[in-house]
């Protein structure tokens, strides 16, 4: 099975992604959000990420938190 992984362009832009360092969705974090640096990515489908609230512009990814950090 092909696992898709898309990773935020404004925050992880070097695409690190680290299982074992993901914060805790109870703590109301976004999934895949690293405790030590806030970095993003998301495990899924392209289309599931933008139901998330994740947004595509000019062919980079854009996470729900770094959209709302520039207003």
């Amino acid at each position: 099975m092909l696992r898709v992984i898309i990773f935020c362009d404004t925050c992880n832009p070097q695409g690190i992604r680290y299982i074992e360092q993901k914060r805790s969705s109870q703590r109301g974090d976004v999934d895949g959000r690293r405790i030590t640096d806030g970095r993003s990515w998301y495990e899924g489908s392209l289309k599931e990420a933008l139901d998330l609230g994740w947004i595509e512009r000019d062919g980079k990814h854009i996470c729900p938190r770094c959209q709302e950090r520039q207003g």
